[in-house]
Parts: C-alpha cells; structure tokens; sequence
C-alpha cells in the first residue's frame, strides 16, 4: 500500500507494509456514513462488500496457518434512528429491529434491503473460516492457553 511520506514536506509516496504474525478469531470492519446518503449511494457502497474476504491480501503474513480467509457473520446497522443487527443464522441473513427478527435471505436480498430501507452498515464482523468449521464439526482440538 502507497502511502504520505511522514517527513514533513516530503511529499513522495512511500511503500507501507502492514504485518500481523498471528490471525485473530473474529476481524471487524468499521464503515462511517455521511448521514445524507440516497438509495444509490448506500447501494453503490454496499455492493462492493464480500461475505468472505482473505486477510493475507489486508496484512502481509507470517503466521503459520494457511487459514486466512474470514467469512462475514453479523453487522451492527444504522436504520433510521436506532441500531439494528443482521446476523448470518441457519443457512440465511436475518435482521434483529429490537424485539422483533425478520428473516431477509440470501446476500443479494441483503443489498437490496440495505437500499430500500437505508440501512447503513457500520460495524462488520468476520470470523475465521476454520475457526468456525472447526467449532461447526466439533474438532477444536487443543487451545493454547495464550488464546
């Protein structure tokens, strides 16, 4: 990644390279809104979003595990003047208003939900993909204590 030399008055880009030796259980993306966005907006910059994502194409690294890629598991969302929740439950995506659960779907009727109703997505939580279908299939092995 490119980057603003530090120096002052530099002015060059400079090559940055962002390491991380071990890989978290759950990755968190952090969106901020304008708070005047249209419908075409909010769709233009949910649909860019991926249900899964590799962080070794984030963070250069050196860990030992192949395991990098994250799978995307629930959202903290701005809808209207309250928070809401999108959670990937039992094989869908289902959107918690308060007390009340509405079961959405697939992830295209997600984007066009996020549209329509000006949902806007601010906090995305990933969890590591073997992480999870080690948990799923009951093959957790043993835990380091230092996790």
């Amino acid at each position: 990644m490119m980057m603003p030399c530090d120096k002052e008055g530099c002015g060059k880009q400079n090559y940055v390279e962002r390491v991380i030796n071990k890989l978290p259980s759950v990755f968190t993306i952090g969106l901020e809104w304008e708070d005047n966005e249209t419908e075409e907006d909010i769709f233009s910059t949910t649909s860019v979003l991926a249900t899964e994502i590799d962080i070794s194409e984030i963070f250069k690294y050196e860990g030992d595990s192949l395991f990098t890629n994250y799978r995307l598991v629930s959202m903290v969302c701005w809808l209207g003047d309250q928070y809401s929740c999108i959670a990937y439950e039992n094989r869908g995506w289902v959107i918690h208003i308060g007390t009340e659960n509405e079961v959405i779907g697939d992830w295209n009727r997600v984007l066009s939900i996020f549209a329509k109703l000006k949902i806007r997505p601010e906090i995305l939580f990933f969890e590591n993909v073997m992480g999870r279908d080690q948990i799923v299939s009951g093959n957790l092995g043993s835990i380091s204590e230092d996790q």
